[in-house]
């Protein structure tokens, strides 16, 4: 029931309670007719007096807009009769437009008016929910020049690959560097033709490190340089069975990567006649695959596990183990069909076996030549089973160039399998691309492996100073610490669920850290001056996203309520006069 109607049955229960207590006196003989009829007369009043008091009813809305001018917004020249002007702390000095420290003060002081126009750069995060569910109208100034979207993780597993990602405007011709602590280039690419750009680099040794994002123009001259902060932290190898069905270079290169990123590898490589290659065979039972985090097999291994080994394989990865297979030569028709049964199915194609995978094109020690040597610089040429890969509910894990799958998974309980087609990717490491040969197979292990690391905070690349940010996957006893050494309690909203977020307000700009068990995971701030170009940008796409969201809203101007004065005038009138009434002696006989 909402509220004015609850308003309206107390009242009504007062009034009725009030003309019982008049019934008893009138009864009694103490109350003549006449002064009971008055007196229950005015009571009722004063009590629909006072409804109106708190509820006063609508009236029809003032015609004309209510232009709201924000950052950018000149003032417009296309007014019409009846508009309103109002300018927020960020449109600056702009004349004859009435000052508001928010979007929710002008609505308030100019209600009904509809839409609401907003000129400028947009709304900032503190008047979106005041702008939801009105009729808005936003046109926008252009953006500012400059680095307009960043994209970084804030903590990574030591030798991991990490990215970021970014788009810069008015860079034309430009470049962007990383740079790590010790101002050396670990990363560098040139702006594509809308200005994004993406960087990657390997976590080294475990600890708080600052890395910097450097900008570049034609010229070469940096117009921009950002701070990176970087939480690398330890983590539990992954435990990994490698079983092949013959030696390769592959599997050679395969397994030197493993060891180098400290995975803890047990090794398996049958040549035939009962010989086998690395270390001791293990009996394929639940317990033997207990211990390891993912299965890396090729078909013929697969295959010689036979149907009761493949079995113990899928209930193994139904308790979270991850499994990839590699298909490195044909398959049989009872290959199919036992692939079928894992939901996963691999046919012959008429495809190109050649390819070429995207971010490839560079390798590792053109990082600091010229650009003239890294346009010539082409992406190694692979090679793939000639077959396309399908599930029911699969996910793609590796793309080439064209777009065709090279390799594919699906979920199985609570882990994962994946078919793999590229037969070669050690050509990489060959060609100098050991960056991004780590990365390849970093990824399938991540994507694949049985987790074991405890879920971190989900924190942003950076917030912005005085505007709240949403901090999720918090656990108890969460806190924030500012650059003055002060800690906040971080109190996740029921309302969110298992996301667990938690909002916080950052009240100084710097380096703050989220406080979490036994680690503190940087969380930067940033004065929304330090990149205007990115903070409009927020701003405008977030305004967009409001006006695109606005579906029931209506142009018309909404019914405001009407004055309360009159009627609190008049209902204190009509108490006074019942209070004379209820106390004037009784010689009167009213």
């Amino acid at each position: 029931m909402s509220l004015p109607n609850l308003v309206a049955l107390a009242l009504t229960a007062v009034v009725l309670l009030s003309g019982a207590r008049l019934a008893w006196q009138l009864r009694a003989g103490t109350l003549p007719w006449p002064r009971f009829l008055l007196r229950f007369a005015g009571q009722a009043a004063s009590a629909a007096l006072l409804y109106f008091v708190l509820f006063p009813p609508l009236q029809p809305g003032r015609e004309g807009a209510l232009v709201v001018l924000t950052a950018g917004a000149e003032t417009p020249a296309d007014l019409a009769p009846g508009d309103v002007r109002v300018a927020l702390p960020e449109a600056g000095d702009v004349a004859n437009a009435e000052r508001v420290p928010d979007l929710g003060t002008a609505l308030r002081r100019h209600a009904g008016r509809s839409p609401v126009r907003v000129l400028g750069q947009g709304l900032p995060a503190r008047d979106h929910d005041a702008a939801r569910g009105r009729a808005l109208a936003f046109e926008p100034t252009p953006l500012p020049d400059g680095l307009q979207a960043l994209e970084a993780p804030v903590s990574v597993v030591t030798g991991r690959q990490w990215e970021v990602r970014g788009l810069a405007t008015g860079l034309a011709g430009g470049r962007a560097e990383l740079r790590d602590p010790a101002d050396a280039v670990v990363a560098s690419t040139e702006l594509d033709d809308t200005g994004a750009f993406t960087l990657a680099t390997t976590a080294g040794l475990p600890g708080q490190v600052d890395y910097t994002l450097q900008l570049h123009n034609a010229e070469d001259t940096v117009t921009q340089s950002l701070a990176l902060p970087l939480q690398v932290r330890d983590a539990a190898p992954r435990r990994v069975l490698l079983l092949a069905g013959g030696a390769s270079p592959e599997v050679k290169y395969l397994r030197r990567w493993a060891v180098d990123a400290g995975l803890r590898l047990h090794s398996v490589i049958s040549l035939g006649g009962g010989v086998e290659l690395g270390d001791p065979p293990l009996p394929i039972t639940a317990a033997t695959l207990s211990e390891f985090d993912l299965v890396l097999l090729d078909e013929r291994t697969w295959r010689d596990l036979g149907e009761g080994g493949r079995a113990t394989l899928k209930a193994a990865m139904r308790e979270g183990l991850g499994v990839l297979l590699r298909i490195t030569g044909e398959l049989t028709p009872a290959d199919h069909a036992a692939l079928r049964t894992w939901g996963l199915q691999a046919e012959t194609a008429d495809i190109a076996r050649g390819v070429r995978l995207p971010g490839t094109e560079h390798a590792d020690a053109t990082v600091a030549l010229d650009a003239e040597t890294r346009a010539a610089d082409v992406a190694p040429l692979l090679s793939r089973r000639a077959l396309a890969l399908s599930a029911a509910d699969g996910a793609v894990l590796l793309r080439a160039g064209d777009g065709a799958a090279l390799a594919l998974w699906r979920p199985e309980g609570r882990g994962r399998v994946a078919l793999w087609t590229l037969s070669d990717s050690y050509r990489l490491w060959l060609a100098g691309r050991r960056s991004a040969y780590g990365q390849l197979w970093a990824n399938a292990v991540d994507t694949l492996a049985r987790g074991t690391e405890a879920a971190l905070p989900e924190l942003p690349t950076h917030a912005w100073l005085n505007q709240r940010v949403a901090l999720c996957g918090l656990p108890e006893g969460a806190r924030v610490r500012a650059p003055d050494g002060t800690e906040s309690a971080l109190w996740p909203d029921p309302a969110t669920g298992h996301a667990r977020c938690a909002g916080f307000w950052p009240a100084q700009p710097g380096r703050h850290a989220v406080l979490v068990d036994d680690q503190a995971l940087p969380l930067l701030v940033r004065d929304p001056a330090e990149l205007p170009a990115m903070a409009a940008r927020e701003n405008q796409v977030a305004t967009l996203a409001l006006v695109a969201g606005d579906n029931t809203a209506t142009a018309e101007p909404a019914p405001v309520p009407s004055p309360r004065w009159p009627w609190f005038v008049a209902w204190l009138l009509l108490s006074s006069a019942l209070w004379w009434l209820e106390r004037r002696r009784p010689a009167l006989n009213l």
